[in-house]
């Protein structure tokens, strides 16, 4: 083979091993960005069920005695139904959040955001199905509103960090994946 014919081979495999990672570190990139808008939909889920959770327990406080005693002694009472399907909620996003193969950029912010599905499960299963009467009120009285915020503002944090890093907005973010809130 002549010398030119060499250089010109050579030159084409190095051009096409150079497309090549350009094109694999794209693909990559592309998959993060994905991943983290899975993320932002798990946070506006974990928000919700924090949400639901500051709902029911500021109805109860704001609540008539008729109202606190009906969620002390009846399991089937809106409040109650409503606290055991945030923990059950919690519970899955924690679990999901907790197995998700994520690219490694993107472990802080799901763990963070796993945290906060923690907090509110545990804050939410603190009235158990079986409790009543004054355990349930006393209970009620330990669930802190202010750690399940805390916990959150700082996953939420983390997300948007996690955004800025890869250039993502985060409203074309979730209304591009299909959360129309």
């Amino acid at each position: 083979m002549p010398l030119w014919g060499g250089i010109a081979l050579g030159t084409g495999a190095v051009l096409l091993f150079a497309a090549l990672g350009v094109m694999g570190f794209l693909s990559y990139r592309a998959l993060e960005r994905r991943y983290l808008v899975r993320l932002i939909s798990r946070r506006e889920a974990v928000f919700a069920v924090r949400q639901a959770l500051e709902e029911a327990v500021v109805r109860l406080a704001e609540g008539s005695d008729e109202q606190l005693s009906l969620f002390a002694d009846d399991p089937d009472s809106q409040e109650r139904k409503m606290l055991h399907e945030v923990r059950i909620r919690a519970q899955i996003l924690k679990d999901e959040l907790d197995t998700m193969s994520l690219p490694k950029r993107l472990v802080p912010a799901a763990e963070a955001l796993g945290d906060a599905a923690f907090i509110v499960n545990r804050e939410s299963a603190k009235i158990r199905d079986n409790d009543s009467g004054p355990v349930v009120l006393s209970e009620l009285g330990t669930i802190d509103l202010g750690t399940v915020a805390e916990v959150f503002e700082r996953a939420a944090a983390a997300v948007a960090l996690t955004c800025q890093v890869l250039d993502v907005e985060e409203d074309a973010a979730v209304y591009g994946g299909g959360l129309y809130l």
